[in-house]
Parts: structure tokens; sequence; C-alpha cells
């Protein structure tokens, strides 16, 4: 009995982990997540809470997708595109 709370321990930091890449690496459920998930996934972590994600001018780009502003960033001009299963970030940079 004492084997099995001892594996238990053991598999609950891999599944918090492993849920965790899960959720950083697949696509985002909107265009804002997309956005703040690349800011966290670029080693900003207080600014993907913070920074204020608005909309932009673009829209439906065929080859860069939506533009999106998030406030705080060098390369604070996103654009995001929709896949079959989420939102991804398809390209940033200073500028459109």
């Amino acid at each position: 009995m004492a084997n099995r709370g001892k594996r238990m321990t053991a598999a609950v930091p891999i599944v918090i982990v492993a849920g965790f890449a899960l959720a950083l690496f697949s696509p985002s459920p909107t265009p804002e997540w997309a956005v703040r998930k690349d800011i966290l996934l670029s080693f900003h972590p207080v600014l993907a809470f913070e920074a204020r994600v608005t909309e932009g001018t673009t829209k439906d780009d065929p080859r860069y997708g939506d533009l999106y502003h998030a406030s705080g960033l060098e390369a604070s001009f996103v654009y995001v595109k929709k896949s079959g299963y989420g939102w991804y970030v398809a390209s940033r940079g200073t500028g459109p």
C-alpha cells in the first residue's frame, strides 16, 4: 500500500507538467490568448498578464491573418491566424 502512495506522488508532477506543456504548445481558443501565450513563451511572464491587447485594422490578410497590438513590447504588432484547432501567432514585429 505504501508503494502505491509513492507512485501517485511521483505521477502528480508529471501530469501537471504534461498538462502545462500541452496548454502552452496547443492552439489558443481566442486571438487574445494566442497573443498572450506568445508573450509568455518569449520570456515575458509579467507582460503576458499586464499587456493590453487590442485589435488592429488589418483583418483576414491572406498571408499573415488578423493584426493585434500588444502594449509594452518592443515587437508589439502581432498577426494571428485561425487553424482548424484554434488561433496561433503567425508573425510579429515592430510595425505592420
